[in-house]
């Protein structure tokens, strides 16, 4: 387990139940994965990267066979389906489950690789069911220092697999994600996911090719950031304008908007 929090005062319920226990030597959520992809990524064959309100879905096939089926597909990294569960007690017994997102349930995401390839240039993949394997990570660990304020750093090593067609859809929704979480954490300040959302698109211009990063400029635009963006309409506060962030991606990126 990586542990933003210092002083957690759950550690001492956490640490026993796990392996290997490591606390961030950084700042915020992108350190928290960083420094541990640095110093114990070298130490693992894939990793599996799950929030901390996320479980495993309860089906008839061991969730860890069904790792290891995706690790033999010979990919750098697969993203699972998955299911949400809504919860007012994160501690209670009675937990409201429903579908995934309707564009996991997209039959191209399965049956046509560069739909595949495309829909996800133009999203980030929830933080949810995405199995990495370990030496993609390191090769490409340079990279990932840049995107270590953008809240999305994690999704860089498939970003970059879906760049060389090395990445693969499993649809079998191996995790209920706990979709309450979202207004928990760096989640809360809707107006900090947009600004790490436009500093996430920057990053990839120097790691994408041309025609990748349209597609990607394209999508974060549609999605995110541009006047009419569902995330731009749920802000109650001053963020750069659509005119601002086409100046900005059009021009050079010496020096990316700070944290």
């Amino acid at each position: 387990m990586t542990d933003s929090e210092l002083d957690n005062a759950a550690r001492h319920i956490l640490e026993p139940l796990c392996d290997l226990y490591v606390t961030n030597k950084g700042s915020g959520f992108d350190d928290n994965l960083f420094h541990f992809y640095a110093d114990h990524a070298r130490n693992y064959d894939f990793i599996f990267s799950i929030g901390d309100g996320d479980v495993f879905s309860c089906g008839q096939v061991n969730p860890l066979d069904l790792l290891e089926l995706a690790a033999r597909q010979q990919h750098d990294v697969v993203l699972f389906n998955h299911c949400e569960y809504r919860s007012a007690d994160m501690l209670a017994t009675e937990l409201t489950y429903t579908l995934s997102p309707p564009f996991y349930t997209n039959p191209k995401l399965m049956d046509e690789p560069e739909a595949f390839r495309r829909h996800f240039l133009g999203h980030v993949p929830r933080h949810v069911g995405l199995l990495y394997r370990s030496s993609f990570i390191i090769e490409n660990l340079g990279k990932l220092a840049a995107f270590r304020n953008t809240l999305h750093l994690y999704a860089v090593p498939f970003l970059l697999a879906l760049e060389k067609n090395r990445a693969m859809f499993f649809d079998y929704p191996l995790n209920y994600f706990a979709a309450d979480m979202t207004s928990d954490g760096a989640q809360e300040d809707w107006a900090n996911v947009f600004m790490g959302l436009y500093r996430f698109l920057l990053a990839t211009k120097a790691i994408l090719s041309p025609a990748s990063f349209a597609i990607t400029k394209q999508g974060f635009m549609a999605n995110y950031l541009n006047d009419r963006s569902w995330l731009r309409g749920s802000l109650s506060q001053s963020v750069p304008s659509e005119a601002q962030i086409l100046r900005e991606l059009d021009g050079a990126l010496e020096s990316l908007p700070q944290a």
